[in-house]
């Protein structure tokens, strides 16, 4: 007759009264939801009120921005090379690029691409070892308006070759060494195949589906710098594909994650709004495995706000002095690291005194850290 009485006992080390008094709302709510509907199944049974579902549903989704929704993620870049052209875009070794530099060597690659039928929704192959190409073999690419599909040049040829099957591409940028790698690992299958009457210098076509078109971005830059530095013509939009990048098929076969110019612009002005990266021109440590989406996100926000695009070698990754002197030299103040190489770094940073006070923006994500 006094209706249902509850008590809850709690631990105050874990609990504070907020939390309890939220949960025993949620209690309530089920008591009533139970007694309007006895038959219904107790996972269909409502938790939340009326202001809590509003709050969730409407106001904490309450994330619209006013942005460049019309724009490619390559036009973030021009931008930034219309603003500020002897700024440097990017840096390997002793080598780098300007904004124009790398603008004027992405719209000759871009011109060629075009001459070559790449277009909207066209994929690209892109197997570089890292180095300045690689970023001039992406801009290219976009410019053109294709999408690139990364390709770790480390991987086995039967993933690659999978890959390049999958995606339908006919065009694939790489390297003269690349192609004289996957020769060497290839030579026996294509003598076993019976192609001992492709000429030498077709040899690396003939390790390739004979369908695909390789451009080495190395000893092809005579005829590639032959096109103009203008900027080139070609009716991507924001929903065509940016890239393509596979999962590392532990589940089965590799599958193809499909990214659009409006994905990647929408990304853009999320980490701009969060870090202000366009208010002192982020010098970003590039680490990540060209075939990681991480990869992508660096040369993103490092080139699309006007930022310094440091290119690490991979043996610098688990070399900590060199990889801190790097640092120090570059001024590099953003980055995004993997545990096992902030953790190598952290240690030689405790026995040395050494310190990373010069960071702005540190992000390390990807797996467990401790």
């Amino acid at each position: 007759a006094q209706g249902l009485n509850a008590t809850i006992e709690y631990s105050t080390d874990l609990f504070d009264d907020a939390t309890i008094g939220r949960m025993l709302g949620h209690f309530q709510t089920l008591l009533e939801g139970i007694v309007a509907n006895p038959n219904q199944s107790l996972t269909d049974l409502p938790l939340l009120g009326e202001a809590e579902k509003h709050q969730l549903l409407v106001e904490w989704n309450n994330t619209e921005r006013d942005f460049s929704k019309d724009k490619c993620i390559h036009q973030l870049f021009e931008a930034q090379v219309e603003k500020n052209p002897d700024a440097v875009a990017v840096v390997f070794g002793d080598q780098q690029l300007t904004y124009h530099e790398l603008n004027a060597k992405a719209n000759q690659l871009a011109h060629y691409l075009r001459s070559r039928g790449v277009g909207p929704e066209m994929l690209v192959g892109l197997c570089l070892e890292r180095s300045l190409e690689l970023i001039v073999g992406i801009l290219g690419i976009l410019k053109a308006g294709g999408a690139y599909v990364p390709l770790d040049p480390a991987y086995p040829n039967e993933r690659l070759a999978f890959m390049l099957e999958d995606t339908q591409a006919t065009v694939l940028l790489t390297q003269q060494r690349q192609v004289e790698k996957l020769s060497e690992r290839d030579k026996s299958k294509v003598i076993q195949n019976k192609a001992e009457e492709v000429a030498d210098g077709d040899f690396r076509s003939a390790i390739l589906n004979p369908r695909i078109h390789v451009v080495c971005l190395d000893v092809d830059w005579g005829e590639i710098a032959r096109h103009s530095e203008a900027r080139p013509e070609s009716e991507v939009t924001r929903d065509n594909l940016a890239y393509v990048i596979y999962t590392s098929g532990s589940t089965g076969s590799p599958k193809g994650a499909l990214t659009t110019h409006s994905n990647l612009v929408n990304t853009y002005f999320a980490w701009e709004e969060a870090y202000q990266l366009q208010s002192a021109a982020p010098v970003f440590l590039q680490m990540a495995n060209i075939a990681f989406d991480v990869f992508s996100a660096d040369w993103v926000r490092a080139l699309c706000s006007g930022g310094k695009l440091v290119l690490c070698p991979r043996d610098f990754l688990l070399d900590a002095p060199q990889l801190y002197a790097l640092m120090r030299r570059e001024k590099v103040d953003c980055a995004d690291f993997v545990p096992l190489v902030m953790r190598n770094l952290i240690n030689y940073l405790d026995d040395s005194g050494d310190m990373l006070d010069f960071m702005r923006l540190l992000v390390v994500g990807s797996e467990v850290w401790y």
